[in-house]
């Protein structure tokens, strides 16, 4: 079998290990016995075929009908791996055993970031036109690491700075996109001849095909950092920055991370 080019930086695996850590379970019994399974809705069964398709080990596709609170014969599609090597793949990478939602972060070794967030989009996201008809694309977590992640990718992408909270009801961030930004997402996340829930892509299409309508105003909310807010931020306290500067807990922490990223790669260099 060719494992050679099992890496996420191949962007194949790196969505492949995104829907993972949103719709995967890796479990892991005595004797080196375990499973990767991936559980979901007839409708996307397509992409589990894809990846079975993608992994040169042995799998197996399954269906099942059962009960829901939504219908009395909900079918899904499970996609099991049992070959050890490809659960060690999946370990060497970062993906923890059992319950995960809490503890998913991004890979440490190098991989492809697109591929790998529209793996996680895919799974936990959605895209599309609100009620009022205009684009959006959202990504749901309870992974703080995530979110981190998450946001300064899309700095990196439309060049606004986002922030996100914890949902007060159920603890979990919901970091949304719109409009313009939304098509400047989508249209990097979903290039074309990408690995994609067919039903996502349709989204993506809808998503960029909207125009701005000549009466709708466009409102910059950017609030730039300037280097003397940088300057107090790492010298004071979250909290005393909070009152002082009026940004929130979310922004000075995700500013303090990007400081103390570039001046590691300072460092480094």
């Amino acid at each position: 079998m060719e494992t050679t080019n099992i890496n996420l930086e191949n962007p194949s695996y790196a969505y492949l290990f995104g829907f993972i850590q949103t719709d995967g379970h890796l479990y892991n019994h005595t004797r080196n016995r375990g499973k990767l399974s991936i559980e979901i809705s007839k409708r996307d069964e397509e992409i589990l075929w894809a990846f079975k398709s993608l992994i040169p080990f042995n799998s197996f596709i399954t269906e099942r009908v059962r009960k829901t609170n939504f219908s009395s014969n909900y079918t899904s599609v499970i996609w099991r791996v049992y070959d050890k090597r490809f659960r060690d793949y999946l370990e060497s990478w970062g993906l923890p055993s059992g319950s995960k939602s809490d503890l998913i972060k991004a890979p440490s070794c190098k991989f492809s970031k697109i591929d790998y967030f529209r793996g996680l989009i895919d799974g936990d996201g959605s895209l599309g036109l609100t009620s009022k008809g205009f684009p959006f694309l959202s990504l749901v977590t309870s992974s703080s690491l995530i979110t981190v992640e998450y946001i300064e990718l899309i700095n990196q992408i439309t060049g606004k700075a986002k922030t996100s909270s914890r949902n007060a009801r159920d603890g979990i961030y919901n970091i949304a996109v719109y409009k313009e930004d939304a098509q400047t997402l989508a249209r990097k996340l979903y290039y074309d001849g990408c690995l994609a829930l067919a039903r996502k892509l349709i989204k993506a299409n809808e998503v960029l095909s909207w125009s701005r309508p000549a009466d709708m105003k466009r409102v910059n909310n950017r609030k730039f950092w300037t280097p003397e807010e940088d300057q107090f931020i790492t010298t004071n306290s979250v909290e005393c920055s909070m009152k002082v500067l009026g940004r929130s807990r979310n922004s000075i922490e995700l500013r303090l991370w990007r400081l103390s990223k570039l001046n590691k790669q300072l460092v480094t260099n």
